[in-house]
Order: C-alpha cells, then sequence, then structure tokens
C-alpha cells in the first residue's frame, strides 16, 4: 500500500479536479525525462497515476474504481495534448 490514506470519493474528486491536459503533460514529460533514452516514448498509465495521486492508495474495490475514473481521465485529456496518442495496452 502507497501512504496510509485510501482513496475515496472526495479524494478522488479533489485529485480529478487539479488534473488538467497541461499537467498530464507535465507530468508524462516528466515520467519519461526518467526513463532510459530508448524508451521514452511512452509512458504507462499506471506510472501516471502512480505520479498524480501521491501518497493516496488504491487498495480494495474503492481503489480499482478510483483507478478507472482516473485512466478515463487521461485517455480524454491526452486528446487534448498536441504530439501526444494514448495506445490501449494489453492487460
Amino acid at each position: 500500500m502507497k501512504g496510509g490514506m485510501i482513496m475515496d470519493e472526495q479524494t478522488l474528486d479533489q485529485v480529478l479536479s487539479t488534473l488538467t491536459s497541461a499537467r498530464l503533460a507535465e507530468v508524462i514529460h516528466d515520467l519519461s525525462g526518467r526513463q532510459p533514452a530508448d524508451q521514452r516514448d511512452s509512458v504507462t498509465v499506471a506510472a501516471i497515476i502512480d505520479a498524480i495521486r501521491g501518497d493516496v492508495s488504491l487498495d480494495g474495490r474503492a481503489g480499482w474504481g478510483a483507478y478507472l475514473r482516473l485512466r478515463e481521465a487521461i485517455e480524454t485529456l491526452a486528446s487534448d495534448i498536441p504530439g501526444l496518442r494514448y495506445v490501449e495496452g494489453d492487460a
């Protein structure tokens, strides 16, 4: 479990309210810059969610629901970022 707080509706709404296309682009740029040079052309959704959720845990059923909402928000916002393409990965 990451951190001590578990993601509830109020916390999720707060996280989502701060997630803009500009913020998402910043997070992706930061994460890609930390990867080896030959892997900088992609960043996983899981890594993005880890970065934007901070110390809030996504454990349990509520956590899975929060993960899905965050993933949906990322997919939607990604379409507003020039040069960025959201690609659905294999599970």
